[in-house]
């Protein structure tokens, strides 16, 4: 009965962990899809690891919002098509997708953390789409 007990939390724990991260993927995958960069930046760690084109460093979320800002006023988003997704080794999930936009298609990566209990973006990376 102990046995049973524990699965039922553990697994409980394990859904509403996985669930919140999920719920937050959609959030930023639409963020990015649509260029809302305000929602977009209610979901970044306070000092995030960003790489936009050939701007990479980290930045703070003010910074962040900034780069992100310039970046989708020059290419306007169509939307971002996720092709890929998983845990890295350090328990992270991450995103793999395609943006497109006016100006052409890039790939965007994003890793997500949980802090507390937020889970938030800690890397977001925007890259040419012809690697």
């Amino acid at each position: 009965m102990k046995n049973l007990l524990l699965f039922c939390l553990l697994s409980c724990f394990t859904y509403s962990t996985f669930g919140q991260s999920g719920g937050v993927k959609e959030q930023v995958t639409a963020a990015i899809g649509s260029g809302n960069v305000n929602a977009l930046g209610e979901m970044l760690v306070p000092n995030v690891d960003l790489t936009v084109l050939t701007s990479s460093d980290y930045f703070s979320k003010a910074q962040a919002t900034g780069i992100l800002r310039k970046f989708f006023d020059e290419h306007e988003p169509q939307g971002l098509r996720i092709e890929h997704e998983g845990t890295s080794k350090m328990g992270d999930r991450y995103c793999i997708g395609q943006l497109t936009t006016t100006n052409g298609v890039f790939r965007v990566t994003f890793f997500l953390k949980k802090t507390g209990e937020q889970v938030l973006v800690k890397q977001l990376r925007i890259e040419s789409g012809n690697k």
